[in-house]
C-alpha cells in the first residue's frame, strides 16, 4: 500500500496527465477537422488512441 505522500503525488500525476490528454484530444479534433483524404484515417486512429488512453487513465484513478 502506498503511503499518504505517495498517494497524493500519484493522484496529482493522474490529474495532470488527464489534463494533458484532454488538451491533446481537443487538438486532435481540430486536426481531424482540417485533415482530408488519406491522412484522415491516421488522424482518426490517433484520436481513438488518445480517447482510449484517457479512459484507461481514469480507470486507473478509480482502482486506487
Amino acid at each position: 500500500m502506498l503511503d499518504e505522500t505517495s498517494e497524493v503525488a500519484r493522484r496529482e500525476n493522474i490529474d495532470e496527465l488527464s489534463d494533458v490528454l484532454f488538451v491533446a484530444q481537443k487538438m486532435g479534433r481540430r486536426l481531424a477537422n482540417a485533415t482530408h483524404g488519406d491522412a484522415y484515417a491516421n488522424v482518426r486512429e490517433l484520436n481513438e488512441f488518445l480517447h482510449q488512453a484517457r479512459i484507461r487513465l481514469l480507470n486507473a484513478q478509480e482502482v486506487a
